[in-house]
């Protein structure tokens, strides 16, 4: 039983991990225990739209990028058929079919763009974490729920 017990502590679970690319630790580390996705939103710079680029945690630790939402077309928003199947939804364009894998999400931080990670509905607002100018990496790791208990006494 204790053994049981014990090896429930030391089993990997899938975490995300937030921080500034030029820090070893991470300022987030969220465990995905219950949900595999997530997503990234922010006001477009230029259209000053909301946008809405959502992810599922792949099972080789990358992070797959599945769809994008936004509000106008224009420039750094996608519209081409090979970027994927673009529909409208009532007023919101919807990019899905992307499959785009990465290992790491890099992000300049600008508070004028509002952006946060969303995970089961809980905005991780960047600028309650982040300086302006800060260079921001997402990851995805596997971490001991030790580690995490750890990770999470420590900020």
């Amino acid at each position: 039983m204790l053994a049981a017990i014990l090896a429930m502590f030391l089993v990997p679970i899938p975490t995300l991990l937030v921080g500034e690319q030029n820090e070893d630790e991470p300022v987030l580390a969220i465990p995905m225990v219950w949900d595999k996705t997530f997503y990234l939103e922010f006001t477009h710079s230029v259209l000053k739209t909301p946008v809405q680029e959502y992810f599922i945690l792949a099972p080789d630790n990358t992070l797959l990028l599945t769809s994008t939402t936004y509000k106008s077309l224009g420039v750094g928003l996608p519209f081409l058929p090979e970027e994927g199947e673009l529909e409208n939804k009532d007023g919101l364009f919807v990019l899905k079919g992307l499959n785009r894998k990465f290992n790491t999400i890099n992000q300049a931080f600008n508070p004028i763009t509002k952006q946060a990670l969303v995970y089961r509905g809980k905005q991780y607002y960047y600028q309650d974490y982040f300086k302006t100018g800060a260079l921001v990496r997402v990851q995805m790791t596997q971490y001991t729920p030790v580690k995490l208990i750890r990770q999470n006494i420590l900020q």
